[in-house]
């Protein structure tokens, strides 16, 4: 593909990733990725053969995405909860940015059948940054004297991570939820009493 045919590619990817965010799966059509890419509905089908392939390229470049900032927000030197808040927060942040509250459950329904492949990579990927972000403060959270590994925490933390996501509650709820999320399992975690914040 030469540069100029990536770009094109790239160009539809990110005008689709704002129409499935607006309009749900089943009401994007290829006329609407078409018109928000600012190209012809043929020129769009030179570089994907449908909506389907164009939804894979979204979660493709949502999971590669959000891994990414995962990754960054664990290698910073900010405190274990903020830490692990930022690495949950990237997931979170990416729907509340992208994706219409109503449509939320039903683009990861969606992508759980069209590109469950790429969901569960990504799943992999992300439970594995959050593995480590424990695994590297595994002394200063008691990780070591508790019967409970790292992964299994990381599991835990994914899962609610994925139904917070999931609401349609307004985004500084969903991000409040996140932070008493992170620090019940920081004080669950460690001796240190931790104070959750409140609405």
């Amino acid at each position: 593909m030469t540069d100029a045919a990536d770009a094109k590619r790239e160009q539809v990817v990110t005008a689709a990733l704002e129409v499935f965010g607006r309009y749900g799966f089943r009401r994007t059509s290829m006329d609407l990725i078409a018109r928000a890419a600012r190209m012809s509905r043929p020129a769009v089908y030179l570089h994907f053969s449908s909506k389907d392939d164009v939804f894979r390229a979204v979660a493709q470049r949502f999971a590669g995405g959000i891994v990414a900032a995962a990754e960054k927000a664990r290698r910073s030197t900010r405190p274990i909860t903020d830490r692990l808040y930022d690495v949950l927060a990237v997931k979170v942040e990416f729907f509340v940015g992208t994706v219409e509250a109503e449509y939320r459950a039903e683009l990861f329904a969606e992508a759980e059948v069209l590109v469950e492949d790429v969901m569960v990579a990504f799943e992999a990927d992300y439970l594995s940054v959050v593995e480590a972000v424990l695994d590297d403060a595994a002394e200063e959270l008691d990780l070591l004297g508790v019967d409970l590994p790292a992964g299994d925490v990381a599991a835990v933390l994914v899962d609610a991570v994925a139904g917070i996501a999931r609401q349609k509650a307004d985004p500084a709820v969903l991000r409040l939820r996140l932070r008493q999320l992170v620090e019940l399992a920081v004080r669950g975690l460690t001796s240190k009493p931790a104070v959750l914040p409140s609405a």
